[in-house]
């Protein structure tokens, strides 16, 4: 039993394949096993065929399996040293320490370069010692691979234990049917990510809004310039209004105090009652993919439209490029967020020529950071979705910045919205809002980030509604009821506006607050 334990370094296989089926086991709903098995199966692969070419070099299949194991985990180390990296080089171009040196103008060149030397030292100790090695080595290592295999196959038990019994159409349960004798108008929900209210950006950003949501109301828009969102954060913002209810409501059983896990958050944000209702009425369901997690992808979705195609347009390899050696390939690898925002852009506008009817749903992250844009569409930088939010340190806080993407995405947002009423069959309904205003802090007292952070954009599109049917003060988690009962009779409830507010790492600690009685600060009041 020992020597057959100590023969053969199959541990090398498993620790290749272990952080692929750690990112599939830990991202449930997100990842499909079609997706999963051929990517692990290369791993395990190449990991084979490395101690196989390792055996010849090394000698002895115990140093070979090291060797292996050696070259793995600097290929998943790769990623969080290129993190520090990164920032390394980022700084001292922000600070412009010097000229823009070479090495700084190709950092994964840089990197990559340093990260094969390192392996090659490595391997070549291994090799000058490999006959003093010896093979129980192999063996112990054997025994850890085994741990991390049932440590894997626990996991992947304990989160399909946590969705049995949650069929995909169950979170429709709760919504009324009403039969629909003739096809209704299709229907366009699209998120524009921090976007804030107009006297927010009047008063903080000395921006005036107006000239753009005139031309909102110009085309026949409704616009609430009260209106507030109900949570802070775009997940929960998000998901209250696709399910038209709160999200204590929804999913109370995940809320708990100091829980983090958004699973079945963004379970519920994808498979979303709103989608259900309107499939019962003869709907496809359309989501365009964002660069945000929670919107990246849909497998609920009748289509899914990705922006970025090819070999790594698929999300689960991108996590995994991400995750190791591959992001050394940049935008090759994963996905280029400036590239995906200007295709999303055209994709949306498109959407008005494609066969109906449809709930298209379009969540674009700009004007939240990062800026990538200026006011007349120049790409900025180039991003990626590991490193997103790395490339400004100020955040909110560069309102300049914020301006100008802000300006960019008007043009664009208004022309997308141009050729969807002009290119559609019939009058669309339009749903242009945001989940949550910017999250400014510096110099403001906690009432005042409040009212800044919850002070969003609302603007609809809706043929044949009456003048002022929009209420001022309207909130996400009524947007589609009102909708739903206008086009469809549904005879839903408008619910209570009601606003809560968590902090970042403790999301589901919901702190319900009294907008409309709260004092702000003299000198800052609104």
């Amino acid at each position: 039993m020992r020597e057959a334990l100590n023969r053969w370094p199959w541990y090398a296989a498993v620790l290749a394949a272990y952080p692929m089926l750690h990112i599939a086991v830990t991202n449930p709903g997100q990842v499909e096993a079609g997706d999963v098995l051929p990517v692990v199966a290369v791993g395990i692969a190449a990991a084979f065929a490395l101690v196989a070419i390792l055996r010849s070099v090394m000698g002895t299949w115990t140093a070979a399996g090291l060797g292996a194991a050696w070259v793995a985990l600097l290929f998943y180390l790769y990623a969080p040293v290129n993190e520090w990296w990164m920032d390394w080089v980022r700084s001292g171009l922000e600070q412009q320490a010097a000229e823009e040196t070479w090495y700084r103008s190709h950092p994964q060149l840089v990197h990559s370069t340093a990260w094969a030397l390192v392996a090659l030292a490595g391997l070549a100790r291994l090799r000058l010692s490999a006959k003093r090695i010896p093979g129980s080595v192999t063996g112990a290592l054997n025994v850890v691979a085994a741990l991390l295999v049932a440590l894997i196959a626990v996991q992947a038990v304990s989160h399909a234990a946590k969705d049995r019994g949650k069929p995909a159409g169950s979170v429709a349960s709760n919504v009324a049917r009403a039969p629909s004798a003739t096809a209704g108008p299709d229907i366009y929900f699209i998120v524009l990510d921090g976007y804030a209210r107009a006297d927010v950006l009047a008063k903080y950003y000395q921006y005036d809004n107006a000239p753009f949501l005139e031309g909102l109301r110009s085309r026949g828009f409704q616009v609430s310039d009260a209106s507030r969102s109900n949570f802070y954060w775009t997940f929960l913002s998000i998901g209250s209004s696709l399910n038209l209810d709160y999200v204590q409501k929804l999913a109370p059983g995940t809320l708990a105090a100091g829980e983090r896990d958004r699973t079945e958050l963004y379970r519920l944000l994808r498979d979303n009652r709103a989608s259900h209702f309107l499939r019962e009425r003869g709907y496809r369901y359309v989501a365009l993919q964002s660069t945000w997690g929670g919107t990246a992808s849909n497998p609920y979705a009748d289509t899914f439209l990705p922006c970025q195609a090819g070999l790594f347009g698929n999300e689960y390899l991108r996590a995994v490029a991400d995750a190791s050696w591959l992001r050394a390939l940049g935008s090759q690898a994963s996905m280029d967020i400036a590239s995906c925002h200007l295709q999303n852009f055209e994709t949306l506008a498109a959407q008005a020529k494609a066969p109906g009817p449809k709930f298209v749903f379009a969540h674009f992250v700009p004007p939240h950071h990062p800026y990538l844009f200026d006011r007349d569409g120049n790409v900025l930088r180039r991003a990626t979705i590991s490193d997103q939010f790395e490339f400004q340190k100020r955040l909110w806080e560069d309102r300049r910045s914020y301006v100008g993407q802000l300006e960019y995405v008007n043009r664009r947002i208004g022309a997308a919205v141009d050729r969807l009423i002009a290119d559609s069959p019939r009058p669309p309904v339009i749903l242009l809002i945001s989940d949550h205003g910017p999250n400014l802090r510096v110099g403001m007292r906690e009432p005042e980030q409040r009212h800044v952070r919850l002070s969003n954009l609302t603007a609809m599109y809706l043929p044949g509604a009456p003048a002022g049917f929009l209420p001022a003060d309207e909130t996400p988690v009524n947007h589609l009821r009102r909708v739903f009962n206008l086009y469809f009779d549904a005879k839903l409830p408008v619910l209570p506006d009601r606003y809560f507010v968590s902090s970042y790492l403790q999301p589901y600690e919901l702190q319900e607050v009294d907008l409309a009685n709260e004092v702000l600060p003299e000198q800052r009041g609104f």
